[in-house]
């Protein structure tokens, strides 16, 4: 089944630049809601007008989820957060004439119950355009996402082996405002390295782990999510085997620089 403005909402989201496994997600989400709308709610079935959906309609089929298929907080509030986008992309648009979602809330954060997080990934976008991130968290998760280590990115001269050809359009525009921000700690320092400390250090202009920790600790707290450099890399890891799964356990092994016992306790775990 598809649901209304299924192709220019497709669109939408594809220019977003989100990934295909999001785009999918939300593909999944509106039609279980349609679908759920076309079987239980009565004034839907008898009117199927997008202006008919009200929120409370949003609420059943919330708790609906809850208490038939058990869902954890989080999976919770990204269905929540699939229906808002949806809805505010039609209202904006003036395609409805009411914002059925605009008053629901999401529920609290569960702790992470699994070694790997993976979501930072699929909204990669949006955190880019985030102006509450530091620069240098948010070029550290771009870093990270194209596969490379914190220990890699941090080292000297590591901006000569960065390939920038490699990076989509938006993510280009954003590496273009990082360098602006940078360049006046480059011209203090003396140096062309990407990170960089804030104060004039001759013998060590580079900024160090401990460093980049304080701006991850900062934004983490913005986002509610614990930004540790290794989680998001072993996140990376294991987003990458699941979006890959046609690859060989060695062109696996080879992409991701893995050994054979490495790339064995990733494909163990896979969801």
């Amino acid at each position: 089944m598809s649901f209304p403005y299924q192709k220019s909402f497709n669109k939408y989201l594809q220019n977003k630049e989100l990934a295909p496994v999001t785009i999918s997600e939300y593909q999944h989400t509106l039609t279980d809601f349609f679908d759920y709308l076309q079987q239980f709610n009565w004034a839907y079935q008898s009117d199927p007008d997008l202006n008919n959906i009200l929120e409370n309609d949003i609420r059943d089929y919330l708790t609906m989820l809850l208490n038939q298929r058990a869902l954890k907080n989080d999976t919770y509030n990204k269905i929540m957060s699939h229906l808002n986008n949806y809805f505010k992309f039609l209202f904006t648009r003036e395609l409805i004439t009411n914002y059925p979602t605009v008053g629901l809330k999401g529920l609290p954060k569960e702790r992470l119950t699994t070694t790997f997080q993976t979501d930072w990934l699929q909204e990669l976008p949006e955190l880019l355009q985030n102006e509450q991130l530091t620069f240098y968290t948010r070029a550290a998760l771009l870093l990270l996402a194209k596969g490379f280590t914190v220990k890699e990115f941090l080292s000297p001269g590591f901006y000569q082996q960065l390939d920038l050809s490699k990076l989509t359009p938006s993510e280009r525009q954003f590496w273009s405002e990082f360098q602006t921000y940078r360049q006046p700690f480059a011209t203090l320092q003396a140096s062309q390295d990407l990170f960089l400390k804030t104060r004039r250090d001759t013998d060590q202009p580079q900024l160090t782990l401990p460093g980049l920790h304080k701006y991850l600790k900062r934004d983490g707290n913005i986002l509610k999510i614990t930004l540790l450099p290794s989680k998001l890399h072993q996140g990376y890891l294991m987003y990458y085997i699941i979006n890959h799964r046609e690859l060989s356990d060695q062109e696996l092994m080879t992409a991701l620089r893995l050994d054979p016992a490495s790339l064995a306790y990733y494909k163990k775990n896979l969801p």
